[in-house]
């Protein structure tokens, strides 16, 4: 076991746990309410304002072909700030820290976006957002990768705290709406902001989790960071892995920005926006609570189509149907999507990446999964939105394709994956 200091102790245990920053080792179950409280803070500050920004942004008078270049733009930052942090959180500073910097530093770039009414004061304060921020769903895992003995039989019921976060502010939101239409969305930004401070003072309190590459493991020298990620690297299986984040998550982005305007054009009023995306997440929390015991009775591969091909069938639907009632139902879609792909993946990266790298390894998702991939994403949806302007169905169109071609991915390497997949908890 490895203290919160770095230091060996010779007490067995079936996985690696750290103390909190004082030093003292916390029993399993104290540790995990810690890491409960960090998935709830972290993904509310981002569903402060992620589901409601694309929403924000056209009440400022843009439109979305000006709105797919903020975030064309956003998701090209992408490409460098993940795996700079994840660097980071694996040579030099400890996790936690990492994350209190992250959140800071978005908690600034909210309250600076929340005065911007015109499209370059937009741009900028939203990039600097999401550099600081969308990293923090991977390096959230990787915390918790770090302090969970069983990972595959721990995550997921730790993970559905991130989705009891993500609506925790839904139901403020749609109060101020309702009762305050006329003062817009500028809420939305500042319960974000708060929601950022109040995880930057909390992940003081989280087990302090020094650099991977500092830490002996079996052994091996105190600098094995480079070759252990030049193996990850050269590993088709992790690759395979990547490539299915890459398209899914430029999919998945269609959801998050282009679903609740589309449904608010189709006649959903604005206070209802939050409660309908509420339905899949409740669902999620569900599902979480069950993942575990499917992960047990299915193949991890099995599991992970699942819900890639749930997002193709929710994308054909928006492409074709104008239903409200129809497309509000296919929320539960998202939930799997959330629950069975995105957990598998980043359960499988677990899995294939040494210890040393398994920060890195969480924010090279980022790298596809916020960065290159709604950058592909972004960059279809805006020159889908250039030709045919307000009409959606072809940006959902194209998304259901990506999602389809992700799946091909998983399911060529899948007998290989499987391997990795039975690696995710070791022999206690």
């Amino acid at each position: 076991m490895v203290k919160g200091d770095g230091q060996c102790n010779e007490t067995a245990q079936p996985g690696p746990e750290e103390g909190p920053g004082s030093g003292t080792l916390p029993d399993e179950a104290g540790t995990r309410r810690l890491l409960m409280g960090a998935m709830l803070l972290q993904f509310a500050a981002n569903g402060s304002v992620l589901p409601f920004v694309t929403m924000l942004l056209r009440d400022r008078g843009l439109v979305y072909e000006q709105v797919g270049w903020i975030y064309l733009a956003a998701s090209t930052v992408m490409l460098v700030a993940p795996f700079g942090w994840g660097f980071l959180a694996d040579r030099h500073l400890p996790l936690n820290r990492v994350l209190a910097i992250l959140n800071t530093a978005g908690a600034v770039a909210l309250l600076v976006l929340v005065r911007q009414r015109e499209f370059t004061g937009l741009l900028v304060a939203y990039v600097a957002f999401s550099a600081c921020l969308n990293p923090v769903f991977t390096l959230t895992n990787a915390l918790a990768f770090h302090h969970l003995p069983r990972p595959r039989e721990q995550f997921p019921g730790l993970r559905a705290w991130g989705s009891v976060g993500w609506i925790v502010p839904f139901l403020p939101i749609s109060l101020w709406t309702a009762f305050r239409p006329e003062a817009g969305l500028d809420f939305c930004v500042w319960m974000g902001a708060g929601m950022c401070l109040a995880m930057a003072i909390y992940s003081f309190r989280l087990p302090h989790t020094e650099p991977g590459s500092r830490r002996p493991a079996g052994g091996a020298g105190p600098r094995v960071y480079g070759p252990a990620l030049r193996r990850l690297l050269r590993d088709w299986d992790y690759l395979a892995v990547l490539t299915s984040m890459f398209l899914m998550s430029g999919a998945f982005m269609m959801v998050l920005y282009y679903g609740p305007p589309f449904l608010e054009r189709l006649g959903v009023s604005r206070p209802w926006i939050g409660p309908v995306q509420a339905v899949g997440v409740v669902f999620e929390v569900v599902l979480f609570r069950w993942q575990s015991v499917l992960l047990r009775r299915f193949r991890l591969t099995s599991v992970i189509l699942v819900g890639g091909l749930s997002l193709a069938v929710r994308h054909f639907l928006f492409a074709v149907s104008s239903n409200v009632w129809l497309l509000t139902a296919t929320y539960l879609l998202v939930a799997l999507v959330v629950v069975f792909h995105h957990t598998g993946i980043a359960l499988l990266a677990n899995a294939l990446a040494g210890r040393e790298v398994r920060s890195t390894a969480q924010t090279l998702l980022a790298f596809c999964g916020f960065g290159l991939g709604p950058m592909f994403g972004n960059g279809v949806a805006t020159w889908l939105t250039r030709h045919y302007g307000d009409d959606l169905r072809p940006v959902f169109l194209a998304g259901g394709i990506m999602a389809c071609m992700a799946m091909g991915v998983i399911a060529a390497r899948r007998r290989h994956l499987e391997v990795a997949g039975r690696r995710l908890d070791p022999p206690v």
